[in-house]
């Protein structure tokens, strides 16, 4: 027995001995090392070397492996092991985060370095602030608009976009593209319907609508504005043959040569427009034969109303337990820097965070789009654009999983766009008054909210009746 004890115990001196040497050790070279919670695209790289170029002292690290998941995230920022730097993706989770004491203040350092909400575009300002506070800086930001295929438009035609059109004349303009023949022979769509959810974002934005009442405390999905935006999203497809049909789409991703999606659509030349943010001109390296051929022009606008849609924005905040606060600090003003808007500029993610940098679409011109005339309705987009509403009282995550699932009815034609969106809202009201019912915190936001004393049967001054709703 003695003979096998000495034997394990050999066997973890040697194994012991293996691990430290094989141990990565903290490097002693007098650089602090960043962590920052992103996603993992190539263009991160090239930031990050930037960064370390003007502050040599430091060095950034992308830290995909969080993946958004926002549990985590907090016990490791409360366990002292979270990453510096954290993005943070909508308004929502930045109000859960703040509420944690996951993220830094940073209101008393942002105005003095040059990165507070002044600094970027007023649409997006009071999504970085929390109880007039300011949590978050952008890293990019974009509004969509219509990129179109001046080739494709050639071949069949037909007249490009013009500013200030409305959805009668793209109406039209779809009509011409899909009735008349092409001169090559060759077939096009009109749209290639990229994200059916972004479509009709923009369409509910375009009519006035929203998704809740101010005090989150009622979904509008079942407005006049949003069944009229749901209703013009099925009639583009099922009535002007704008938009593919669901069975149209499978039919063309079942066909190799038109790819998968309708990024691949467009890109390929197979479509005449797509309705995207600024970003996708990152795709056309990889598709030289579009070069020279782009066009971008504002969203339609619905009769009476200008042109508007979403605008969003991936946003950094601070670990407040972080141990390099000054140095995270450094690279949130990074952010707003000239020397940041040029990589954003070069290499066509959206929009750079500071308005000033790109006042013009010259200053946003680039080797990849060297046409100022294309990347300025990207700046005017962002002028008159809106940032789509949440509720504190319902997860923003779970209203949107639904939302794609009722547009993926009425594209399937198994609801009625009035009926989808009746359905939707009731769904999402009933969530709302479960939430209140078991959460003592959700009921204290709702004095907060209301300045009333929380009851049982709150919803009956907030939420019209309506039938049974569907069951959770």
């Amino acid at each position: 027995m003695k003979r096998v004890f000495l034997v394990f115990l050999a066997i973890f001196a040697a194994l012991y001995v293996g691990a430290e040497a094989t141990l990565k050790r903290p490097k002693n070279d007098g650089i602090v090392r960043l962590r920052w919670a992103t996603d993992a695209n190539p263009a991160r790289k090239v930031q990050t070397d930037l960064f370390h170029k003007l502050h040599p002292n430091i060095e950034v690290t992308v830290d995909p492996g969080l993946g958004g998941d926002q549990t985590k995230l907090i016990v490791q920022c409360a366990t002292g092991t979270g990453p510096d730097i954290v993005d943070v993706y909508d308004e929502q989770q930045m109000v859960a985060l703040v509420e944690a004491g996951v993220l830094l203040d940073l209101t008393p350092y942002a105005r003095r370095m040059g990165f507070d909400p002044s600094k970027t575009y007023p649409a997006i300002k009071n999504g970085l602030m929390v109880g007039g506070r300011q949590y978050r800086y952008p890293c990019n930001v974009w509004a969509n608009c219509v990129v179109y295929n001046k080739r494709v438009f050639d071949d069949h035609g037909v007249p490009y976009p013009k500013p200030n059109w409305t959805y009668r004349d793209f109406i039209e303009t779809a009509r011409r593209i899909r009735n008349t023949p092409s001169k090559s022979g060759q077939k096009h769509i009109v749209v290639a319907n990229f994200s059916n959810q972004w479509f009709y974002d923009d369409l509910l934005v375009g009519y006035g609508g929203r998704f809740f009442t101010p005090d989150g405390l009622t979904c509008l999905l079942d407005s006049k504005e949003a069944i009229a935006a749901m209703k013009l999203y099925h009639d583009l497809m099922y009535v002007h043959g704008a938009i593919p049909t669901a069975a149209e789409t499978a039919t063309m991703s079942g066909q190799g040569g038109w790819g998968s999606s309708g990024l691949t659509w467009f890109s390929t030349g197979r479509a005449a427009m797509i309705f995207i943010g600024r970003w996708y001109i990152i795709q056309l390296p990889s598709y030289p034969d579009l070069k020279g051929w782009l066009g971008a022009v504002r969203l339609p606008r619905i009769d009476g109303r200008p042109s508007t849609g979403v605008t969003d924005t991936r946003a950094a905040g601070i670990n407040v337990k972080s141990p390099y606060r000054k140095e995270a600090l450094l690279f949130l003003q990074y952010l707003a820097s000239p020397q940041y808007s040029k990589v954003i500029v070069d290499d066509g993610d959206s929009l750079p965070p500071n308005p000033a940098l790109a006042r013009t679409g010259k200053d946003l011109a680039n080797k990849i789009v060297p046409d100022p005339a294309f990347h300025q309705p990207f700046i005017d987009a962002m002028r008159d654009a809106h940032p789509l509403d949440v509720s504190p009282f319902v997860d923003d995550g779970l209203v949107m999983r639904w939302l794609k699932e009722h547009i993926e009815k009425v594209e399937n034609n198994v609801m009625r766009p009035e009926d989808a969106m009746h359905a939707l809202a009731a769904q999402i009201n009933q969530l709302i008054r479960v939430n209140l019912e078991r959460r003592p915190d959700l009921q204290r936001k709702y004095e907060q909210v209301t300045g009333r004393p929380y009851t049982q049967d709150w919803w009956r001054r907030y939420q019209k009746p309506q039938g049974a709703p569907p069951p959770l």
